[in-house]
């Protein structure tokens, strides 16, 4: 049998985690600073799981990690310490963060010898990569690739999910459209992702998949847009970075309201849409992918393609999602994720 560690196991995401690679009969350990939580959620399995205490800004003793086969790591890093621990150790490493900065860094790292390595695992990057990568396939010529990426804030996100993505609203990144380096909601546009939700306003972001996309083929100009299922907090968020108030969000007790309110799904949809084109109002080739429950999704995804590392012979390396499947694959393989004709 299979040892995994899903580090930060016991948040939104990690918790999808846990139950899919139990379900599939794999040993997993939790792993993660806050030990307590760890402790109330194994009590929901039988037997216990075990739970192992580490930090990862700090230097994880080796001891820690023997007899895994595997990590997958729920939670942002800052540094690729941990990233390096396990390749020199020969485990297999994905990643489901979202952070760009951080996924430049474990890109630049050297090529594990002794294990395999996968990066953007989740919706985006992910989902987006993988039908950015069908769009190209269709349209070979396409020089301007749009992502739109729609929440609905019906879902019950994650808390550290919601504050990364509020964080941002105070962070630049760098991008080949524009001047650089460029805010974050900033340039705003209207999308029709179809029924039910029709047209959307939604704003540049810094998701990681634009970035991985580009020095995958810097061909092209990839660019991604978030917007909200409720037009009404798009614009809010909009308005509040434009008078310049997002400063706000780096007060912890600001971001407690937006943390509390996310995490509730008290108004809105539980849906999330990814559509890709050409950034025209009509493009006869565009891709919509749709579906409920991100965290689950994202959940689904990654123990997917843990099954195809630790089943499939597959050389040792660092992998995107888009070199180990396709956009058909996963739509045929994970039934909450659809696409509209």
């Amino acid at each position: 049998m299979k040892t995994i560690a899903v580090v930060g196991g016991h948040g939104q995401v990690g918790k999808g985690n846990v139950r899919e690679l139990t379900n599939h009969g794999y040993f997993v350990v939790l792993m993660g600073r806050n030990l307590k939580k760890m402790e109330v959620f194994a009590q929901e399995f039988l037997p216990i799981l075990e739970q192992s205490e580490v930090d990862l800004n700090k230097f994880v003793i080796p001891e820690k990690l023997a007899d895994l086969d595997m990590v997958i790591v729920c939670l942002d890093q800052t540094d690729t310490q941990f990233v390096e621990q396990c390749q020199k150790l020969g485990i297999d490493y994905l990643d489901i963060s979202a952070n760009s900065d951080f996924l430049k860094k474990v890109n630049l790292l050297p090529i594990p010898e002794k294990s395999k390595r996968v990066i953007g695992l989740g919706l985006a990057p992910g989902v987006t990569n993988l039908a950015a990568a069908a769009y190209t396939k269709k349209e070979p010529s396409a020089q301007m690739i749009v992502i739109d990426v729609l929440l609905g804030i019906g879902d019950r996100h994650g808390e550290a999910a919601v504050r990364w993505t509020f964080e941002q609203l105070n962070r630049t990144y760098i991008h080949p459209k524009w001047a650089q380096p460029i805010e974050n909601f900033v340039y705003s546009r209207k999308t029709d992702f179809g029924p039910p939700f029709g047209k959307r306003r939604s704003a540049n972001f810094g998701f990681a998949d634009q970035h991985l996309l580009f020095s995958a083929d810097p061909s092209r100009n990839y660019v991604t847009f978030l917007g909200l299922d409720q037009n009404w907090l798009t614009a809010l968020l909009r308005t509040i970075k434009k008078v310049g108030l997002a400063r706000l969000f780096k007060n912890p007790r600001v971001i407690k309201s937006p943390v509390w309110f996310m995490k509730r799904g008290l108004v809105g949809d539980r849906s999330f849409v990814v559509k890709v084109s050409n950034g025209q109002v009509k493009d006869p080739e565009k891709i919509v992918l749709f579906g409920e429950e991100e965290a689950k999704m994202t959940a689904e995804i990654a123990v997917f393609v843990a099954n195809k590392i630790l089943i499939e012979t597959l050389p040792n390396g660092h992998y995107h999602l888009t070199e180990l499947t396709t956009m058909s694959e996963i739509l045929s393989q994970l039934p909450r994720l659809s696409a509209t004709e």
